[in-house]
């Protein structure tokens, strides 16, 4: 594929938008891919695909001869370009992931279906089936750690839901804490978007997925800067401090409830 094809897509499709007095981020909303990834395609970076260039595109106010004449223009300066390889810029190796959250990189970590590694009890760990509780992002209080959980994976109760409140205090408390914040997006905000599965971010470094048997770990840079926008866009509508907390405690009296209602 040739740079000088990708460069002279990239400016045209950022004239393009310019035109149109739209911002990187109103085109990225309507061709619902990350901003990270515009600023990629106008810069002429390779994105993941030909087809996200098209969406970009689709997108755009322009009319059909300018699109069309884009769009073969995207296919030909992809279609040297090899597949990518599925395991190209990810490591399924579990010391990669435990090395990062040992570091000192910031972190911005995600959970829509269970609590966050790093804020679970002993008990919730067990009661889920996870492994040993991970503290360690949380052990230099000069590292800068944000979480967002969403309320749906803390009324998600794992066992028999005796677990929950002790696990919303332990939320609650380190909601205080100084050198971590933590956000919960309520059930009644709509979604900028919805991640099909929790992720943490390291800086601009890496991502890691948590899966069921293991921890994947993302290197790829353009999918590091998606999943970054990502975490912005959730954090936007999360409440925090004392209004996490309020929701916290609301979650934690309907958990007390769950026993009595399921014997």
């Amino acid at each position: 594929m040739g740079d000088e094809q990708l460069r002279a897509i990239g400016e045209e499709l950022r004239a393009h938008r310019r035109d149109a007095g739209w911002s990187g981020r109103v085109l990225a909303r309507h061709a619902e891919v990350g901003q990270a990834t515009v600023s990629r395609v106008e810069n002429g970076r390779r994105a993941e695909s030909a087809h996200t260039v098209e969406r970009i595109i689709a997108a755009l106010p322009v009319s059909t001869g300018v699109a069309d004449d884009l769009r073969a223009r995207v296919r030909d300066a992809y279609a040297d370009s090899a597949e990518p390889r599925v395991d190209a810029g990810v490591s399924l190796v579990a010391d990669t992931a435990y090395r990062l959250e040992r570091g000192t990189l910031p972190v911005r970590s995600f959970q829509s279906a269970i609590v966050p590694r790093g804020l679970r009890t002993v008990e919730y760990a067990q009661a889920a089936g996870f492994g040993a509780v991970e503290t360690s992002l949380l052990d230099d209080e000069e590292r800068d750690v944000g979480f967002v959980v969403t309320e749906g994976a803390l009324r998600t109760w794992p066992g028999d839901g005796s677990v929950m409140p002790d696990q919303l205090d332990q939320l609650v408390e380190f909601s205080k804490r100084t050198n971590m914040w933590l956000g919960v997006v309520p059930w009644s905000v709509p979604l900028p978007l919805a991640p099909p599965h929790g992720f943490a971010v390291f800086g601009a470094q890496a991502v890691t997925v948590e899966t069921f048997t293991t921890q994947m770990t993302i290197t790829d840079p353009a999918d590091v800067a998606a999943y970054g926008d990502a975490f912005s866009q959730l954090e936007r509508v999360a409440a925090v401090g004392e209004e996490a907390r309020v929701l916290l405690g609301r979650i934690r009296r309907d958990s007390t409830k769950l026993p009595r209602l399921i014997q």
